[in-house]
């Protein structure tokens, strides 16, 4: 995972359901450090890795599942 990336947020604390935003760092205090649009400014968040939801924007590659593999 690098960092910055961009994510969907999910927090009840500020009532976000799939917001997007850019995550910046995991901090070893227990939380996500996150830059937010609110009212058309960037702001930065601090919320709780216990209480927040992250979904990276970008998905992830397919991986083709190969079955002719010898063991």
């Amino acid at each position: 995972m690098e960092l910055p990336s961009k994510v969907l947020v999910y927090s009840q604390i500020l009532g976000l359901s799939g917001t997007s935003g850019t995550l910046i760092d995991i901090r070893p205090e227990g939380c996500f450090e996150l830059r937010l649009t609110s009212q058309g400014k960037l702001h930065s968040v601090l919320l709780p890795v216990a209480q927040t939801g992250l979904v990276f924007a970008e998905p992830e590659p397919e991986v083709v599942p190969v079955d002719d593999i010898e063991r």
